[in-house]
């Protein structure tokens, strides 16, 4: 895949050149919940690391290669990285490259205890890239990996097998005599095999639940009927440069393996500028914030490019730290515009890739933004503004809450992932220390309090809810192992006394779309801990605990819990298209009233 719409803004101060990292043996990953890896403690180590000088995207959209070879010297290194073009390959795909140090040149893919593990030190190595003299880093879930000899096929395996979630792809090709792959977890892997090498080729497809294998030119491609982005490629071709130019294309820049569950999930991704995305980088047409430079994404499907029908429009938000793009590919909002003929819109927050989910007067307006992004969406697409939806993830479900409330007239229904609704229940000054803990050199610092009570979030609406006794369907889900929104880092399910800000969250929607709140109600059986008017496990393997409560006049369910087992900080496409459906059928009149499927919801 060849994308040119991801925005190159990283630039390393040593671009183009091969640099010695360091890799402490304490290393941790960064602050960002969502770009953590799990690190163990072992040996302060090195590795080698080439940033390219044409520059890499936004972190959450950069790839790395890790080049594994059994050598430790940079002369090796170089010649290694000539040898291959992979200079070359990462100034034109804009993607990292590292060189790990074997410890005496041999890798440490039989897991002696005697010697530092090197499946922990890879992962170290990862983690070392936020705080690197090269000042650039990528996503953990394109983290790629190139074996050039039979000892690193045998670590790559190793890796792959033992802790899958970290090799995204592994590109291999024969091992030692007498190496075995560990049983491991035989979680699903895509690869790329060069040569004959039996055992990886039985050992994967067993593990990718295999289907029927096709033939390209030379290649074998097997795939998971299940899910056809976990992919196999067996190749005729030794390893060269054409051979790995030739993978990347067809394998690493195609595969995106997110940390949602045990193993991760493998989503394809998006070749934005082919699929038709429209980017607006910078742009200071919207005549909001004083002439700011906002930046937006807009996708149209292919059968509504050109019609004059009107058509509902759907807003995804990005968490903090993160990126319009990245935020595409994380929630699937495009492929569901596809299917059911809606426009999609990607916005950046005005600073900071973060929201500003109070509406403080201080910053920009980011409500401002996305109502100004809505007039301009009128002005060149026919829109049905009776349908339109707000969702987003993290600070992004936040905004999402916080819009939800403050313009109901302008909203259908919201889908909210992985955020409470701090926007209305703090005011900046409340929320600063969370804030920083993400961006520490935010500008809020050093802003001084202003000493308001309620943010203008909670007081625009309020007013609008005595204005009109509007009605929101809102879904929100949550990962059952992410810690975000509690008050002392706990986890679901929520318990009494727990001064959490998702029992607020809750009791909030609930008050808002008259369902009747209990004064207690928890309920330990259920993983959310908590009791509801329907509780439905849903799902092949019932991952998901789907809750809801029904208002007292309609009857309808007009608040969702989606929670979702084995999930951190994550989202699952499930989740998305489950809220969709619960949603799609709401619209909003001209006056502000909710219908349902044309009918006036009291």
């Amino acid at each position: 895949m060849r994308d040119s719409m991801n925005e190159i803004v990283k630039f390393s101060p040593y671009g183009g050149q091969l640099i010695l990292e360091e890799v402490r043996g304490a290393t941790a990953g960064n602050l960002n919940p969502e770009n953590n890896v799990n690190t163990v403690l072992g040996a302060d180590r090195d590795m080698y690391s080439y940033v390219p000088r044409s520059g890499c995207p936004h972190a959450k959209q950069a790839q790395v290669l890790m080049v594994l070879r059994d050598d430790s010297t940079e002369e090796g290194a170089q010649a290694l990285m000539k040898r291959l073009k992979l200079d070359a390959l990462a100034e034109e795909r804009h993607f990292i490259l590292l060189f790990p140090n074997p410890i005496g040149d041999h890798w440490n893919y039989q897991e002696s205890a005697a010697r530092d593990n090197d499946i922990q030190y890879l992962v170290r190595c990862f983690a070392a890239l936020p705080k690197s003299k090269g000042k650039t880093a990528g996503f953990n879930g394109m983290i790629f990996y190139l074996a050039t000899s039979a000892e690193s096929s045998a670590m790559a395996m190793t890796l792959a097998a033992e802790s899958p979630m970290d090799a995204a792809a592994i590109m291999i090709s024969g091992f030692p005599e007498g190496y075995v792959i560990p049983e491991g977890k035989q979680a699903e892997q895509t690869a790329w095999i060069c040569g004959s090498n039996p055992q990886a080729e039985a050992y994967l497809k067993k593990a990718n639940h295999a289907g029927a294998e096709k033939t390209d030119e030379d290649l074998r491609i097997s795939a998971d009927p299940a899910n056809p982005n976990v992919r196999l490629f067996v190749s005729n071709a030794s390893l060269d440069a054409a051979e790995v130019s030739r993978a990347w294309d067809r394998m690493f820049s195609e595969t995106r393996r997110w940390r949602n569950d045990v193993n991760g999930t493998y989503q394809a991704r998006i070749p934005f500028a082919e699929r038709g995305f429209v980017g607006h980088v910078n742009d200071a047409g919207l005549g909001v914030n004083h002439g700011f430079a906002h930046t937006w994404y807009e996708y149209v499907p292919g059968q509504l490019r050109g019609s004059a029908d009107p058509a509902p429009l759907v807003f995804f938000l990005h968490g903090i730290n993160c990126t319009a793009l990245y935020g595409a590919e994380q929630s699937g909002w495009a492929d569901l515009a596809d299917r059911d003929g809606f426009i999609a819109i990607f916005p950046n927050p005005a600073i900071e890739e973060r929201w500003n989910v109070w509406d403080d007067p201080r910053l920009p307006s980011d409500a401002d933004f996305i109502m100004a992004l809505i007039g301009h969406m009128k002005t060149v697409h026919p829109i049905d503004a009776s349908r339109i939806y707000v969702s987003g993830f993290s600070m992004g479900s936040m905004f999402t809450n916080a819009l939800a409330c403050s313009y109901p007239e302008v909203f259908a229904g919201a889908l909210a992932c992985n955020g409470p609704h701090l926007g209305y229940l703090q005011t900046m000054e409340e929320s600063r220390a969370g804030m920083l803990m993400f961006r520490p050199n935010s500008i809020l610092k050093d802003m001084p309090a202003d000493g308001r009570k309620t943010s203008a979030t909670h007081d625009t609406a309020d007013r609008k809810k005595a204005e009109k006794d509007y009605l929101m369907p809102f879904v929100q889900c949550v990962g059952l192992l992410d810690n975000v929104g509690f008050a002392r880092g706990t986890v679901w399910p929520v318990q009494e006394n727990d001064g959490d800000s998702w029992i607020d969250t809750i009791r909030y929607w609930q008050r808002y779309d008259h369902i009747p709140v209990s004064e207690h109600p928890y309920a330990a059986e259920f993983a959310t801990g908590l009791a509801a008017d329907s509780s439905v496990y849903e799902g092949a393997d019932s991952r998901f605990l789907h809750q809801s409560w029904n208002a007292s006049g309609s009857g309808l369910p007009l608040y969702h819990l989606i929670a979702a087992k084995r999930m951190p900080h994550a989202v699952d496409l499930r989740e998305i298209s489950m809220g969709w459906e619960l949603i799609r059928s709401y619209s909003r009149d001209s006056e502000g009233n909710l219908r349902r499927n044309g009918e006036i919801v009291r």
